[in-house]
């Protein structure tokens, strides 16, 4: 990515910096993700210095997450990586050390194959957990930590490599995350892989492999090498068809739309059947990385009475301000008593009129939406007030038939 704007890198230091504190990450623990020294985050953080785009690149790879999906800004040339995930059995399987060393040539033989110089610009780059969050080696992060830290790159990587070094051990969780994410990945299998992996939904290509980590594994190189052909052209398929989708707005317009409606974060998680720490990370992570899927976004629409297309902010139709103002009418008429029908539904039809008018008047949308503010429960109820004296004391109105 060429430099940044200082209003860019503003932003994006911003969201660093909310990230590890939601994150509960320590500088050290960022400084051993990303490479980047602890004193150089410190600086960052604390403003003194303006990170290089190179910089801010690495601190976010080492969350796991993209600097363009960030800024939401389209790339202006091809990647320098095409970054992949290597996941693995750890220690469940994992038990001595000389299963530990064939786990590690395995690692090792994978990323030769995927950094040969047969694959022209840009190469491919492994990330394996192991050398970051192994649960022996790295005790210092938490199992929170690590498990949003490699769901981000399960989730935003540009495809995933899976080692079935067992049944029922190690990669399952990343299988489901990268088939929701809908990334390519390249399976490792031996002939007892679990009914479950077999019948994923992953679009994968699978290598097969023969032997155990006991006994050494060994693997057809040149079909691992055509399925990263197959991955390359997938990468460039999807980088033409969804760049710069992910962007930045979906947290927000939940944890603003949760506390305007709801207001107890607690009863909105029960009420969506998920937990309290995936709601805080639906509004506080990147939408990349939270990730809900159809089902949890119709949940949350009906909840919240807004749309799906809300939610997204896909759409003009999905204005936030007719939006929320609507929905706050709704509430609004459920929770007042011995309301005049026809006074309530004649505010709410002239102000989506005038609305209208005021919106078409202006140049665009986001003019628009600087110099108007999103109607609340009071303001529909000081209208009806206003709209029922006028009905009560203006008695031509009323023979003249109003409304």
């Amino acid at each position: 990515m060429e430099n940044l704007t200082l209003e860019q890198s503003a932003f994006a230091v911003a969201t660093l910096e909310a990230l590890i504190a939601k994150r509960e990450l320590t500088q050290i623990q960022v400084d051993q993700l990303s490479g980047v020294s602890q004193s150089q985050i410190s600086k960052i953080l604390k403003q003194q210095v303006v990170p290089t785009a190179e910089v801010l690149t690495r601190l976010f790879k080492g969350l796991g997450l993209r600097l363009e999906d960030i800024l939401h800004e389209v790339p202006n040339s091809v990647a320098d990586q095409i970054l992949g995930y290597l996941a693995t059995p750890l220690t469940a399987v994992v038990r001595s050390a000389r299963q530990n060393a064939e786990l590690e040539r395995v690692v090792a033989e994978l990323r030769r194959l995927a950094a040969s110089e047969d694959f022209t610009p840009p190469h491919f780059e492994l990330y394996w957990p192991g050398d970051f969050t192994h649960p022996i080696r790295n005790p210092d992060f938490r199992p929170n930590q690590v498990y949003l830290t490699d769901r981000s790159r399960a989730s935003t990587f540009d495809f995933i490599v899976l080692f079935c070094a067992a049944p029922s051990y190690g990669v399952g969780q990343e299988n489901e995350i990268a088939t929701q994410a809908g990334l390519p990945a390249i399976r490792l299998i031996p002939n007892g892989i679990s009914r479950m992996m077999s019948g994923s939904f992953l679009c994968a290509v699978d290598v097969g492999y023969s032997g155990s980590l006991e006994d050494g594994v060994t693997f057809n190189d040149q079909t691992f090498v055509e399925a990263l052909q197959r991955v390359r052209k997938m990468y460039f398929r999807h980088r033409a068809l969804f760049v710069g989708m992910n962007g930045n707005g979906f947290g927000e317009r939940l944890r603003r739309a949760v506390d305007d409606r709801i207001g107890d974060h607690l009863s909105f998680a029960a009420d969506l059947g998920i937990n309290l720490l995936y709601l805080d990370s639906l509004m506080k992570e990147p939408f990349a990385v939270s990730n809900p899927s159809a089902r949890l976004l119709r949940r949350m629409s009906i909840r919240l009475g807004v749309s799906v297309g809300y939610l997204l902010g896909e759409t003009v139709d999905s204005d936030p301000i007719l939006t929320e103002s609507l929905a706050a009418w709704n509430t609004w008429i459920e929770s007042t008593e011995k309301l005049d029908a026809r006074v309530a539904i004649k505010i709410k039809r002239d102000w989506k009129d005038e609305y209208g008018k005021s919106r078409r008047q202006t140049v665009g949308v986001a003019s628009f939406r600087s110099i108007n503010v999103v109607m609340r429960e009071t303001d529909w109820d000081k209208k009806y007030q206003e709209g029922l004296r006028l009905v009560k004391g203006d008695n031509r109105a009323e023979q003249q038939g109003l409304f």
